[in-house]
């Protein structure tokens, strides 16, 4: 038997892939790039921020306030007599003068210092201790929000990682369709062959040129998805060698397994919302009840000779009793009432979503890994099948039709290999941060 036939083909297509202007070289670069970039995480701080504002303005409304108040006054009709009132408060009237002991001056200049402390305001305290738990919600919405986030970002490494290897996948499957190709025509140059069996080898060979630049494509497209998944609008690649089991290492070392899948994030920041529903129910019934508040007031004129003088200094105690404001508190209990069936609803609901989302992952995992081992079976079976039947095509025993079938098997079973790893590496991605909290 003659030895097997050597081919020595060419193709610009051959040339691999170009490489990403951009690539990563490690999970912590990645995930730097994530957490300075990240638009989705920049709006989560962002509500952080505001709940902890919601809660220092309920705050305030318990602490004492403190105001000044600075005029100046002229009589115009009159400007002998000093233009002392119209809102200076305090008691003051036209009737300031000698017996006070004090000429207020033409141009009259008032300070007015007022100060408030409540001393009974049960709407107020616990409004902050809703919004307590409202910043507790934001901080469990930020946790949740990490954790999307950090498994976008291993789900599209895995992505370029297995279109990177897809793209070498379809240079190697046109170079052997070349080759198949060249010795096709060798045997058709020696008489052995039929112009048939080029044209048959040679649509092979363009199926495989096709893939090739299909495969690019979606590896362009897979390296674009990574860099808007790191806040930039440019393609990111990997750094070559690096491999794909070191990123997602990185990533189970970034996260931590929970104790128990009612801890996720996102189920506690539906059970936070919840509470806040059922506070803002709470906080609508204490409207009903009076507050007291101490307040003083001190005010300051004035004069000539001199500078200025401090005639009044009030202190008082003002009790409100809310007795009907037209139905407007039972409209803000209503309201309440249903936000919080919806809360109720919602933190159900997530409730049945994650025991299914985290049992069908683990399923996912096993049924992904089995699947990518048959894949691997049949590559090698695809394989053998290719090599002997190029091997009977080469010493005229086998038709062209059989090796062009042998040679699309193989290729169609390269592809599912590369397609079931891909799946099984998501799996495993999914399972894993499906039961798991991520700090960083």
């Amino acid at each position: 038997m003659p030895p097997p036939f050597q081919a020595n083909v060419s193709d610009p297509l051959l040339t691999p892939a170009p490489a990403a202007p951009q690539q990563i070289q490690s999970w912590n670069e990645a995930l730097t790039l994530l957490r300075q970039r990240s638009t989705d995480l920049q709006a989560v701080l962002g509500q952080v921020e505001f709940a902890a504002g919601t809660w220092r303005i309920a705050l305030a409304s318990l602490l004492p306030a403190f105001d000044g108040n600075l005029s100046v006054q002229y009589n115009v009709l009159n400007p002998s007599i000093p233009a002392v009132g119209g809102g200076a408060g305090g008691g003051i009237g036209g009737g300031v003068g000698g017996a006070e002991g004090f000429t207020p001056t033409e141009l009259l200049g008032i300070g007015v210092l007022n100060a408030n402390v409540p001393v009974v305001n049960l709407a107020g305290l616990y409004a902050l201790g809703s919004a307590k738990e409202s910043r507790r919600t934001a901080a469990l919405s930020l946790a949740e929000t990490r954790r999307q986030l950090t498994r976008g970002l291993a789900q599209a490494l895995v992505s370029v990682s297995s279109n990177e290897r897809l793209a070498e996948v379809n240079r190697v499957n046109l170079r052997t369709a070349l080759e198949r190709l060249a010795l096709a025509q060798r045997r058709f140059e020696l008489g052995a062959g039929t112009r048939l069996d080029v044209v048959r080898v040679e649509q092979d060979a363009q199926v495989a040129r096709r893939n090739v630049v299909t495969g690019d494509e979606n590896l362009r497209q897979a390296r674009e998805a990574l860099g808007l998944a790191l806040g930039t609008p440019s393609a990111v690649g990997l750094k070559p060698g690096l491999e794909l089991t070191t990123l997602l290492q990185g990533a189970k070392a970034t996260c931590r397994t929970l104790e128990s899948v009612e801890n996720r994030p996102d189920i506690a920041a539906a059970k936070s919302r919840q509470v806040v529903a059922e506070r803002a129910i709470g906080e609508v019934y204490r409207q009903y009840a009076p507050t007291l508040n101490l307040t003083s007031t001190t005010t300051a004129l004035t004069v000539n000779p001199g500078f200025a003088e401090v005639p009044i200094w009030n202190v008082g105690a003002s009790l409100v009793l809310p007795f009907w404001d037209g139905g407007a508190r039972e409209g803000r209990l209503r309201q309440a009432r249903g936000q919080l069936e919806q809360a109720r609803a919602d933190t159900t609901a997530r409730e049945r979503n994650v025991v299914i989302e985290v049992t069908q992952a683990k399923r996912v995992v096993q049924v992904t890994q089995a699947t990518r081992d048959l894949a691997e079976r049949e590559r090698g079976l695809a394989e053998e099948s290719d090599r002997l039947t190029r091997r009977s095509f080469e010493v005229g025993t086998g038709t062209s039709l059989e090796l062009v079938q042998s040679a699309g098997a193989l290729r169609q079973a390269e592809l599912e290999l590369v397609l079931r790893d891909f799946q099984f590496r998501q799996a495993q991605v999914d399972a894993f941060l499906s039961e798991a909290a991520c700090d960083w």
